[in-house]
């Protein structure tokens, strides 16, 4: 029974007996246990909210207080790398990690832990020096010994990068490398290229011969009757043209 049901059964009768009235706060008793259990599943459950809304606070506080995983602080680690925000500003970014492909992720100070991480290109800032009248000072051709650290055997490139290491620049770090991955394809395509022009050599002087061998047979004149029949223009020469599609077909 409800409490308003209850006071309507006093209201109406003055005078209750004993069963009734035991009957009355029984009720009574029910209703009070039935609330008291309701207040507590509420309480429990709106307990576990706001600890679920404390935690979600506090993971968004502490995300970019703390290096998110596989992230490290910038700390001009990559200077020139700014996350595009609102109203076409941008900020530094604070967190940074170095992808497999050369692409660096970052996030800023202001992004949230659902926030996705920008990827940039790696590069090399240039590092622009002036004079005393403040114009630009020319760009010098590298330097012998920095050239040979480049190009050099592996063990005075492990020098170059190990230094490139104590400076923290990951741009310069990995141009440098990249310089040395393209010198080494350079080269290997130069070998290809010697060892190609040595076989086209080859090939040439094995035509001469034969073309040699079919002069003193004078193979023309024993197929003479021949002579007479139509023919392109392109079939006199054996020159191998190069298509605009990469390849190439005997003209």
């Amino acid at each position: 029974m409800s409490p308003r049901t209850i006071q309507s059964t006093l209201a109406a009768n003055d005078d209750i007996d004993v069963v009734l009235l035991r009957t009355i706060a029984n009720s009574l008793l029910t209703t009070i246990a039935n609330r008291e259990t309701d207040t507590v599943m509420q309480f429990h459950h709106f307990t576990e909210q706001i600890k679920g809304l404390q935690d979600r606070i506090l993971e968004y506080e502490e995300t970019f207080e703390r290096a998110p995983e596989g992230y490290v602080l910038n700390n001009e680690r990559v200077p020139h790398f700014r996350i595009p925000c609102s109203h076409g500003l941008s900020r530094p970014a604070k967190w940074i990690k170095l992808n497999n492909d050369g692409t660096v992720s970052g996030f800023a100070d202001t992004n949230g832990p659902k926030s996705t991480p920008h990827i940039i290109d790696l590069y090399a800032q240039p590092d622009d020096h002036y004079t005393k009248d403040g114009d630009p000072k020319p760009t010098l051709p590298l330097p012998p010994w920095f050239r040979f650290l480049l190009v050099g055997p592996s063990v005075d490139f492990a020098l170059l990068h190990n230094a490139l290491i104590d400076l923290d620049d990951w741009g310069l770090t990995c141009k440098v490398h990249r310089y040395c991955d393209l010198n080494r394809e350079f080269s290997d395509t130069c070998i290809k290229l010697e060892q190609m022009q040595v076989d086209l050599n080859a090939l040439s002087q094995a035509r001469a011969a034969s073309e040699t061998r079919l002069l003193l047979a004078r193979a023309s004149e024993q197929v003479e009757k021949l002579e007479s029949i139509p023919r392109k223009p392109q079939a006199t020469c054996s020159v191998w043209k190069r298509k605009s599609s990469g390849r190439g077909h005997p003209v």
